[in-house]
C-alpha cells in the first residue's frame, strides 16, 4: 500500500519518467525499498526485545507454539516473531547469537561517582617528553591499591570474547 506512494514520490523528487523502473529509482535516490526497510526494522525490533531478559514481550517474540497453526493457514498474517524468524534464518542467524543485556535495578543517581584523576592534564603535551608522562603515570598507579586498571587492550579482548560462538 505504501510502496506505490514511495515510488511516485521518488519519481517526483528525481524528475523521472512514469515508466522508470522502481529499482532504478531506489538506487538513484539512495533509498531502501519499503519492503526491505520493513524487514530490517522488524528484525531490529525483535532482536532488541530478545536481548533484554526482563522484557515481557521476549517470551512471545520467538515462540514456537503457533508455528503449526499458521502453517495450516497460509492466508493468515503471521505474528511478528514468526515472520522475523524466517528473515533471520535466511541470513544464517541463530537465536543463541543474541547478546543479552539487562537494565540495572539501581537508579543512576544512586550509583557511586567514579573517581577520575586528571593530574596528568597539568602537563602540556607539546612541551613534555613521553618519559615524564610515563613516570608520573606509574607514580599515580603505585598510589592506587584498590582500583582496577582497564586498558584499551582489555576492552578489545573483552569485545572479541563476546563475539566468539
Amino acid at each position: 500500500m505504501l510502496d506505490p506512494i514511495q515510488n511516485q514520490a521518488l519519481r517526483l523528487c528525481l524528475g523521472a519518467f512514469g515508466t522508470s523502473p522502481t529499482t532504478s529509482l531506489h538506487v538513484e535516490a539512495n533509498e531502501m525499498p519499503m519492503g526491505l526497510r520493513r524487514r530490517w526494522l522488524a528484525s531490529q525490533y525483535s532482536l532488541k526485545i530478545c536481548s533484554n531478559l526482563s522484557n515481557p514481550a521476549r517470551n512471545c517474540a520467538f515462540d514456537e507454539r503457533f508455528t503449526k497453526l499458521f502453517d495450516k493457514r497460509p492466508n493468515q498474517i503471521r505474528p511478528l516473531g514468526l515472520r522475523v524468524k524466517t528473515y533471520l534464518s535466511a541470513i544464517g542467524f541463530k537465536q543463541k547469537d543474541i547478546f543479552t543485556s539487562s537494565i540495572s535495578t539501581v537508579p543512576p543517581w544512586l550509583l557511586k561517582r567514579p573517581f577520575v584523576d586528571l593530574s596528568l592534564s597539568s602537563f602540556a603535551k607539546a612541551e613534555t617528553i613521553p618519559e615524564v608522562f610515563k613516570s608520573k603515570f606509574l607514580e599515580i598507579c603505585d598510589g592506587l591499591q584498590d582500583f582496577v586498571r582497564f586498558t584499551q587492550m582489555d576492552q578489545k579482548r573483552s569485545t572479541a570474547q563476546q563475539q566468539q560462538p
